[in-house]
């Protein structure tokens, strides 16, 4: 399957929502509230889509950036349907490509994808602190 990676700026609620809801990350997003995903994806300066040759949304991932030392990965997802293609590892790639050499990426992993963010190189650290938020939608 042919699964084209790129910036994209404008990214609908309901497409995300689409996506996410079909991946491990459903659960954690507030995909109840359109309004409040919308308003998050509007202001994420960058949004990377998978998509298929026939324009589906396969993939997505959201960074906040200041463009010039770190982006934060908020949310690296794959529906179902499009898991084990390598999709994962296209978008982390894009992404890396985008960002460039200067640019650390730093995320959170969902405690079952440990494995995939090593298998892709990213290394892990014990020394993130997190406030958690109460997910409402």
């Amino acid at each position: 399957m042919s699964i084209i990676c790129a910036q994209e700026t404008g990214l609908a609620a309901e497409e995300y929502i689409h996506c996410v809801s079909q991946s491990a990350l459903g659960p954690t997003r507030p995909l109840g509230n359109p309004e409040r995903v919308q308003a998050y994806l509007d202001n994420s300066p960058l949004v990377i889509t998978a998509r298929t040759a026939q324009g589906d949304l396969a993939g997505v991932f959201r960074g906040v950036t200041d463009w010039h030392w770190v982006c934060y990965c908020a949310d690296l997802a794959v529906a179902e349907p499009y898991q084990d293609q390598g999709i994962g590892k296209q978008l982390m790639a894009k992404a890396v490509e985008i960002l460039g050499p200067g640019i650390g990426i730093t995320l959170f992993s969902l405690p079952g994808a440990k494995g995939f963010y090593q298998s892709i190189g990213l290394e892990q650290t014990d020394d993130a602190f997190f406030h958690n938020r109460t997910i409402s939608t």
